[in-house]
């Protein structure tokens, strides 16, 4: 992780416009990527990111997430597939409010980049160090087991 470091003003400034009264708890942001995110506590079992690049938010449960369908019964958006492998397959406990943004390259590089950073938002909400290795480790299982199956 690249500690301090200075979030990019479009992370902070849709973050604050999300959740103008929550200030968030955790920023991150992984040392190999160029990304950033911003969280805090959400309802348990709820995971509602919003990716800045896209302007778009996804909202699952780990039960969706396991139909690859948000809670509104709708497929999970390209974008988000990896974030959704992450919670399903990390163990998490509760759930997360969280901006996204980056400066990877768009399409798969960006989705896989997702991942790594909403990884790292997951293990410092759970308070665990917070490793490179093992966040690549986590979403590269994420791609073999959940991005590219039917």
């Amino acid at each position: 992780m690249r500690l301090p470091f200075d979030p990019p003003i479009r992370l902070l400034v849709h973050y604050q416009t999300l959740y103008p009264d929550t200030p968030p708890q955790w920023l991150v942001a992984p040392s190999e990527r160029d990304m950033w995110a911003a969280g805090h506590a959400g309802s348990p079992d709820l995971f509602t990111v919003f990716d800045v690049e896209s302007e778009a938010q996804a909202c699952f449960s780990r039960q969706s997430a396991k139909a690859k369908k948000t809670i509104l019964n709708r497929p999970l958006p390209r974008w988000a597939r990896y974030v959704a492998g992450v919670a399903l397959l990390s163990d998490v406990n509760g759930g997360i409010e969280a901006v996204i943004c980056g400066d990877e390259a768009a399409g798969v590089r960006y989705e896989y980049a997702l991942g790594v950073v909403f990884a790292a938002l997951l293990y410092e909400m759970q308070g665990l160090e917070v490793d490179e290795r093992v966040l690549l480790d986590l979403v590269e299982r994420v791609r073999r087991e959940y991005v590219e199956t039917a």
